[in-house]
Parts: C-alpha cells; structure tokens; sequence
C-alpha cells in the first residue's frame, strides 16, 4: 500500500516526481549528516574527548610482509607460488606430470 494515490497524477506529473526525488533524498541526507555531526561532536566534548581522540585508529597493525617466491612455474617463469595456501594449478599439473615440489624450487 502506497502513501500517494498515483492516480491523481498524469504521467507528465509522475515523471517530474521522479526527477525531483533523488534531488530531494540528496539534501535531507545531508542536512541528516550534518544534524548527526553536530550531536556526534557534542556527545563527544560532553565526555571530554576530542573527535580525533574518538576517531583516531587504536592501534596500528603490524604490516603483513609477503613471503618470497619459492616455487616457480618451468613453463611460465613469471608464474610462482610462496608454498602457503593452495597450490595454483601450475603445480598440480605438474605434480600429475609426476615432478615433485623439489623440481620446482626456485
């Protein structure tokens, strides 16, 4: 069940309806954003805080290092594999082929 009778329009009325909306949804979003910013940064200053203090990372990561190549593709040198996670096609193809993990060491 609709909240408009969309029969009391005429297809000309309708169509403006529809260009006029996204307009419309656009600035009531951001009068909402800047109405939540605001209680945001009050809430915020009410405990005593800054919003960088609040919004500030807590931690940083360590980086995660990549492991090195250490297994390359014979038919396709730019092809390799580091040995972790699943084996690319590559290398069960050639471990059917009967070539062993040592055979493709870089």
């Amino acid at each position: 069940m609709s909240i408009l009778d969309y029969d009391k329009f005429d297809r000309p009325e309708l169509l403006q309806i529809m260009k006029e909306i996204p307009i419309e949804l656009k600035k009531r979003d951001k009068t909402m954003r800047q109405d939540l910013r605001k209680r945001v940064q009050k809430m915020v200053e009410e405990a005593g805080y800054s919003i960088d203090e609040v919004l500030a990372p807590s931690k940083a990561k360590a980086p995660v290092s990549k492991a090195p190549p250490k297994y390359r593709d014979p038919a396709n040198s730019e092809s390799t594999w580091t040995g972790r996670g699943r084996k690319p096609l590559w290398v069960l193809a050639a471990l059917e082929e009967g070539k062993s993990l040592d055979d493709l060491l870089i």
